[in-house]
């Protein structure tokens, strides 16, 4: 498990951009547009959720190959 601290860190961040996004919420103004003060939550929770995918792939990855070739 601790191979996968660091992809931990990023999901749980991405969780928090995500809830933040969700708790401030949106309103529209008075003209009809939209107004969306934690917008940028959501792009970057989605590039934590990336990281964290990828980096809990290549702590698989690399596990393997250094388990099938130090043998």
């Amino acid at each position: 498990m601790k191979k996968f601290i660091i992809p931990c860190i990023f999901l749980f961040l991405s969780i928090l951009l995500f809830s933040t996004s969700a708790l401030v919420g949106s309103y529209l103004d008075s003209s009809g547009m939209l107004i969306e003060p934690a917008f940028f939550c959501v792009p970057l929770g989605y590039l934590t959720l990336g990281l964290a995918f990828f980096t809990a792939l290549y702590s698989f990855v690399k596990q393997r190959l250094l388990k099938k070739y130090s043998a």
